[in-house]
């Protein structure tokens, strides 16, 4: 029966029409060919099309946002970003998702694609449960994003060949889905001190990344940062390069920040690095809360 489902699938205009979730139940998808699409549609469901490439089912989750009616108290365009973010920051944690895609050619309407990836063996209750799963949990997280500003602030020497250090850094948070900052780059507002403006941009930040391989401003900025504020701070060194040795003790002393030193042109690693021990230290600590503190 599923043979002759996936043969109508086939059109001869390369047009096709849209399943029903009824429709597909009776489908067995590990004899799916690998030269047909299935588009799925139906209420209060994810637009979907699901490919095979033999061994895995490739469900290409769309979001259309119609910016016009648009309800939620962020804006259209910054909620389809952090949903890309949200793809991108749930694959690094091992959620089966991948390739997330902005199209939008007039900013009315947005369109929001992502991967779900799947065995050919499953069946069609779990492909359908696995869609709705995937789909909320890129939009629970694209709100969490947003609300609580999954960002990292990157300090360091911000001048020459060192500023260009900084934006490796900052390049690579991006891709692994974080929104980040350069204080440097950040503007300034009147009124508002140096150290200030740090804080600012440090507590509204998920952890904090000093590269501190050569000497700068940045060695005033970590007593407020990683003492005073107590932010979460991943410390980047160039082997046989520091700019002080007076944090050194602190690394023991201090659960919350740790230095990580990188070869010559290593510094993305580097920083991935960082990042995975920052969101360790995170869920430890707030297990911790929940477990100690009776107001949590």
């Amino acid at each position: 029966m599923s043979g002759d489902f996936w043969k109508s699938l086939r059109d001869e205009n390369g047009e096709a029409e849209a399943c029903s979730l009824s429709e597909i139940q009776h489908l067995d998808f590990s004899t799916m060919p690998t030269d047909v699409y299935l588009w799925l549609m139906d209420n209060d469901f994810p637009e979907v099309v699901i490919t095979s490439s033999g061994d895995e089912l490739h469900c290409e989750i769309i979001e259309h946002i119609y910016s016009k009616f648009w309800w939620h108290k962020f804006s259209a365009g910054a909620f389809s970003s952090a949903m890309a973010r949200a793809v991108t920051r749930l694959k690094e944690e091992g959620h089966p998702l991948s390739d997330p895609l902005i199209e939008s050619d007039d900013d009315i309407h947005i369109f929001i694609r992502w991967k779900l990836h799947l065995l050919t063996n499953s069946s069609p209750d779990i492909v359908i449960e696995s869609i709705r799963a995937a789909f909320s949990l890129v939009w629970s997280r694209a709100d969490a994003i947003l609300e609580n500003s999954d960002s990292v602030l990157v300090l360091g020497k911000d001048t020459g060949s060192a500023l260009e250090t900084l934006k490796r850094i900052a390049a690579k948070l991006e891709s692994l889905g974080y929104y980040s900052y350069i204080i440097k780059e950040m503007p300034d507002r009147l009124g508002e001190g140096v150290i200030q403006k740090v804080l600012r941009y440090a507590l509204s930040s998920k952890f904090v990344i000093i590269e501190n391989s050569e000497p700068s401003g940045h060695l005033y900025e970590i007593p407020h940062v990683t003492k005073l504020a107590e932010c979460v701070t991943g410390v980047l060194q160039e082997a046989g390069h520091g700019a002080t040795w007076m944090f050194e003790d602190a690394y023991a002393k201090h659960k919350h920040w740790r230095k990580f030193t990188y070869g010559t042109g290593d510094v993305e690693a580097a920083t991935e690095n960082v990042a995975h021990w920052c969101e360790e230290f995170l869920k430890e600590y707030a297990e911790y809360q929940k477990t100690h503190l009776p107001w949590m």
